[in-house]
Parts: C-alpha cells; sequence; structure tokens
C-alpha cells in the first residue's frame, strides 16, 4: 500500500490555517456580538417605555438584555447567514427580499429574547412577573420588526465592514459562503 504522510511543513501550515480560521471566527463573534448589544441599548430602551416599564424596569429589562445579548450577538449573526443561506438570499438579490430575511431573523431569534428581557424588566420592577407587559412587548416587537429587523441587521453589517469582514449576506463564517 502506498501510504502518503504529512510532511512536517504541511502539518505546520495546516495548524496556521486552522488557528487563522479560528481567530476570524472569533472576531466574527465579537464584532456580531458588540454590534447586538450596542443597538438594542437604544431601541430596547424605547421599546420598554412604551410596554410601561418604568425608570427602574427599563434599566433592569436593558441590563438583561445586554447580558442575554453578550450571550446571543455571536449566535444571532450566524443565524441571519443560516437564514439567508437557507432562503437563497445573497448580496446580489434584491433589497426588499433581503429586508424580509432580516425580519424572518429577528422575530425568529429576537423576538424570544426580548419577552424574557421585559419579564425581568417587570418582575424586578414590580416585584411579579406581569404577563400582560411580556405580551404587550411581544405584540410591538413584531409590530415594529419591519424597522428594528432590517435597520439592526444593517448596523451589524456596518459593524462588521468597520473591522473588515463579510456581510450576513456574503456569508462569513466559514462553510457559510452564500
Amino acid at each position: 500500500m502506498d501510504e502518503t504522510k504529512d510532511t512536517p511543513q504541511e502539518a505546520g501550515l495546516e495548524a496556521r490555517l486552522l488557528k487563522k480560521e479560528q481567530s476570524y471566527t472569533r472576531k466574527i463573534t465579537l464584532v456580531d456580538t458588540i454590534g447586538n448589544i450596542s443597538y438594542p441599548l437604544i431601541t430596547g430602551s424605547i421599546l420598554d417605555y412604551y410596554v410601561g416599564l418604568n425608570f427602574i424596569g427599563i434599566v433592569a429589562s436593558r441590563a438583561s438584555a445586554t447580558v442575554m445579548n453578550s450571550i446571543t450577538g455571536g449566535p444571532y449573526g450566524l443565524w441571519r447567514e443560516k437564514t439567508f443561506k437557507l432562503t437563497k438570499t445573497n448580496k446580489k438579490s434584491r433589497k426588499i427580499i433581503k429586508m424580509l430575511v432580516d425580519i424572518l431573523a429577528f422575530n425568529t431569534f429576537q423576538t424570544p429574547i426580548y419577552a424574557v428581557s421585559v419579564a425581568i424588566g417587570s418582575l424586578v420592577s414590580e416585584g411579579n412577573l406581569d404577563m400582560e407587559k411580556v405580551q404587550d412587548g411581544m405584540t410591538y416587537i413584531i409590530k415594529i420588526s419591519p424597522f428594528i429587523g432590517p435597520t439592526l441587521g444593517w448596523y451589524m453589517d456596518f459593524c462588521r465592514k468597520l473591522f473588515g469582514l463579510k456581510c450576513a449576506s456574503e456569508g462569513a463564517y466559514k462553510g457559510n459562503e452564500i
């Protein structure tokens, strides 16, 4: 049998490429997390006010959302990419189609997270879980998702471009090229 073995140089090159790839993925995750924390601080505060949370409730809601968004920021960036790939939407697709994909990604990922942050905000500010406020929050966020979904997507793509990364419709994560 003819067995081919990697030379030490090939093994070293392979290890360096893997390390570079892992570093690139960490960079995408970090940039998506930063975008997913900074954008919702403003939009979420406004929405929390309209839901009826008082100042303490808004602070609690934004604090809990920041913690959740710091955990889910990277996965949301990947979720956006997977949604673009699933719908066969790419950089060349019409703007309206990309907006609809961002709304889909937002409503299927961010809306449940927002419901949890409103629940925590009402629990902290009122001492009990006000399901009416959680329902109102879900209703409001879905109603304004045609604005928030695409603008969050544009903002996250802007952050990616600022750091020299591909936007979601281009597929920055390895194996998710669109």
